[in-house]
C-alpha cells in the first residue's frame, strides 16, 4: 500500500481509492494479534441475549456480527462509522451472511444515538485517528446505559520498536510515526480518561506482539513514506535515512527482521 493510513482513516471516502482501506482491514484482521484483541474485547463486553450493543468505528462490520451472534434475535447489534465506504461494505457483507446487524453513518464526536441506548459499547483503533479523543470517549460514555460495559482497544506507539543497527535513527522514526497520528500514544492515556469520565471498575491491560513481517509493518506504518518525511523535515540526512531503511530490508532478507507493537484494552462500566 502506498497511502498514509495514519491520518487518512479519518477521511477514507476522500482518498484516491477508499477500497484500499477495506483491503487493509481485511489483511490486518487475519493476524494472530488482532484476532486475540477481538476475542478479548468481546469477552470483556460479555454481550448477553436480548442486549443492545454498538461498535463505534465498525469498519467492515465483522465485530458487529460477532456481537450479534451473542445478543441473538431478541437483541440489537449496531455498527457506526464515519466512512460511507465502510458502511456500504459492512451492509453488503451482512446481507450476504443473512445478518440483521444494522449499520449507521456517523462520527464518534457526535454519535447518532440517544443517551443510554446501549448495554455495551466497543471501539478498536478509533481514537488514535480522532482529533478530539476526549470528545469521542465522552460520546461513547453518553450512549451507554448505567452499568453498561465500555471496552476500547487502542494501540500505543510509545511501545513501537524496530530493531536496526542504527538505534538513534530507529528512535527518531518511532517518534515521528507516533506523533504523525492524531493520538499515537492514546493507549496509555485511556485509564485516566475513563476515570475522568466517571467510568467505574476500570481496567487496562497491555498487549504486545512481535512482528517479523516487514511488508506488513510497511503497510501499517508507511515506513518508506515516513523516512522521506523525516528527511523533508530535516530530522535525518537522506543518506543516513536510506541506510536505515536498507538495513531493515537486509534483515528481512536474512530472516531476522524484528519489530514489536503494543497497546491497551481498557474497559469499565458506566456509573
Amino acid at each position: 500500500m502506498t497511502k498514509s493510513f495514519r491520518r487518512e482513516f479519518g477521511s477514507v471516502d476522500n482518498t484516491t481509492d477508499p477500497s484500499d482501506f477495506v483491503q487493509y482491514l481485511d489483511t490486518i484482521r487475519t493476524t494472530d494479534f488482532f484476532q486475540e484483541i477481538k476475542r478479548r474485547t468481546l469477552a470483556l463486553m460479555d454481550p448477553q441475549p436480548g442486549q443492545a450493543v454498538v461498535d463505534v468505528g465498525c469498519g467492515t462490520g465483522e465485530d458487529v456480527r460477532a456481537m450479534e451472534s451473542r445478543v441473538g434475535p431478541e437483541g440489537r447489534a449496531v455498527g457506526v462509522d464515519l466512512s460511507a465506504t465502510m458502511i456500504a461494505s459492512a451492509s453488503e457483507r451482512s446481507r450476504a451472511q443473512q445478518s440483521q446487524a444494522r449499520f449507521v453513518l456517523g462520527a464518534v464526536h457526535r454519535l447518532p444515538f440517544a443517551d443510554a441506548s446501549f448495554d455495551g459499547v466497543r471501539a478498536e483503533r478509533l481514537l488514535q485517528h480522532t482529533p478530539d479523543a476526549g470528545a469521542g470517549l465522552r460520546e461513547m460514555i453518553r450512549i451507554a446505559r448505567p452499568g453498561g460495559r465500555i471496552v476500547i482497544w487502542e494501540g500505543d506507539l510509545d511501545l513501537f520498536v524496530i530493531d536496526a543497527p542504527d538505534y538513534d535513527t530507529s528512535r527518531i522514526m518511532q517518534r515521528l510515526i507516533c506523533d504523525h497520528f492524531h493520538n499515537g500514544a492514546i493507549g496509555h492515556h485511556l485509564y485516566g480518561m475513563f476515570h475522568e469520565g466517571g467510568v467505574t471498575d476500570v481496567e487496562s491491560t497491555p498487549l504486545i506482539r512481535n512482528l517479523t513481517d516487514l511488508p506488513l509493518v510497511e503497510s501499517a506504518f508507511d515506513l518508506t513514506a515516513s523516512v522521506k518525511l523525516a528527511v523533508d523535515r530535516g530530522l535525518l540526512e537522506a543518506e543516513r535515512a536510506a541506510r536505515w531503511l536498507e538495513s531493515l530490508h537486509a534483515a528481512a532478507g536474512a530472516g531476522r527482521f524484528f519489530c514489536s507493537i503494543g497497546g491497551y484494552i481498557t474497559s469499565g462500566r458506566k456509573a
